[in-house]
């Protein structure tokens, strides 16, 4: 059935060693059986872009875990992916959307909305690609924030870039309870940006926050960034994230990629998400079975903080209560990190806690 939508990789390296990914892997178009059994599933966008990065990825190290290369879509308009990608989500079946622009954001989400379907967003990129001018094809967030789309649950953006962005945005941002991290807090202590990764539903990783000596062949080149192992470090948080179902990496152009170097930074990107989904630990849905509980009295407001610790991860989170007219006090539990905790062993807020307070209780 998916035929409607694909057609076959040209990729087919017979030389490769069999420890290799490409040995690892099922081809949909060889055996359309293997994805009744398959945990991920590969889509280029752009046939001759994502062949480019599958010819990398497929010669690093195999993967104990059922990936099927699904081919490349047979048109590269962002709606014509919405349905495959639905009928992949309702299998369980992770689908890594590459090879295309940042536009095929659009899918993903929307694949969502198949099943009415609240979305936590976080996006990787050095702007805040969003405009007041409709007409701005690099803004591949407008659809989604002009107005806030009203199953946009929640989204964050990691990588931002000050000089950059307008400040206006950030401030758009925070009117709407959204959070962002930037390239400097990143450098400063990538560890802390993790919670915004874990918290999502949908990933989209645009290269453009990759630094240009790292990654040449990208839409929007820039000489700071976010290095090779820095862009591999979010890339395994992500896989590591239980809650993740759809990861989608963008804004790859071979134009300029001189011995393919963007085409190998894509690739790793890929493999380092995959590399934290065979990891992951089965944390979400999450229940307090296994964690460790830290209680932290704020001595300003005379509140008690309750933090929880994973045994088995050393993960953290936030109890938030959760206040609804006519209804018993709930609690959810928002991924925080060991920071987090510390800054509220000092008498502070943390600014995770009181976004959770304004956007969930």
């Amino acid at each position: 059935m998916l035929q409607n939508w694909l057609s076959p990789s040209s990729i087919h390296n017979t030389d490769l060693d069999k420890q290799c990914f490409q040995e690892s892997i099922q081809d949909y178009h060889d055996n359309p059986d293997a994805l009744a059994s398959a945990k991920i599933a590969l889509i280029g966008i752009n046939a001759e872009k994502a062949d480019f990065i599958r010819t990398q990825l497929f010669d690093l190290a195999a993967f104990q875990v059922d990936v099927i290369d699904l081919g490349n879509l047979k048109n590269e308009k962002p709606g014509f992916a919405i349905q495959i990608i639905g009928i992949l989500l309702k299998s369980n079946i992770l689908p890594i959307l590459f090879g295309g622009s940042q536009e095929f954001i659009f899918s993903l989400y929307h694949a969502f909305q198949l099943n009415e379907k609240m979305v936590n967003l976080t996006v990787i990129d050095n702007q805040i690609r969003f405009t007041a001018r409709n007409s701005d094809s690099n803004a591949y967030l407008n659809p989604l924030l002009n107005p806030p789309h009203q199953n946009l649950f929640h989204l964050s953006i990691i990588g931002t870039q000050t000089h950059l962005n307008n400040p206006n945005l950030y401030n758009i941002l925070s009117s709407n309870d959204f959070e962002w991290f930037s390239l400097g807090n990143i450098k400063s202590n990538p560890t802390n940006c993790e919670p915004l990764i874990r918290d999502a539903d949908l990933l989209s990783f645009n290269l453009a926050a990759i630094k240009a000596a790292d990654c040449p062949g990208q839409n929007d080149p820039f000489p700071t960034g976010l290095t090779a192992q820095e862009a591999c470090t979010l890339a395994r948080f992500a896989g590591l994230s239980d809650k993740l179902t759809a990861f989608g990496l963008f804004g790859y152009n071979p134009t300029g990629d001189q011995n393919h170097i963007s085409a190998k930074m894509a690739a790793l990107v890929i493999w380092y998400f995959l590399d934290g989904f065979v990891n992951r630990q089965n944390e979400f849905p999450l229940t307090k079975k296994g964690l460790k509980k830290y209680i932290v009295v704020h001595k300003k407001n005379d509140v008690h903080i309750s933090f929880w610790k994973s045994i088995k991860t050393g993960r953290w989170w936030m109890e938030i209560p959760i206040y609804r007219k006519n209804q018993p006090l709930r609690h959810a539990l928002l991924p925080c990190s060991y920071d987090d905790y510390i800054l509220a062993t000092k008498d502070q807020l943390p600014g995770r806690l009181l976004n959770g307070l304004s956007r969930i209780g």
